[in-house]
């Protein structure tokens, strides 16, 4: 799988983002649900309010996985490339 890899700041905290590039996003949406259920196990529920919740160790939104460490954000790919 391929992945688009950017930065973001919320509140001027960094996040490492990463957005799967699905070919079709209606029938792999069982991967992105993989994917969500994988981090959760791995790094713990996200904040309620995602990366808007000061020091969220990651969050799922608009198409991309926000992590705020680098090195969970290289587990991640490492794990669904």
């Amino acid at each position: 799988m391929q992945f688009e890899h950017d930065e973001g700041r919320i509140h001027g905290a960094r996040y490492y983002t990463v957005k799967p590039l699905f070919e079709h996003w209606l029938s792999d949406n069982t991967i992105w649900r993989d994917m969500t259920e994988w981090c959760v196990d791995t790094y713990g529920a996200s904040a309620e309010m995602g990366v808007w919740t000061p020091g969220a160790r990651w969050y799922a939104n608009n198409s991309k996985f926000w992590f705020r460490d680098e090195e969970d954000k290289l587990m991640f790919v490492m794990r669904w490339s």
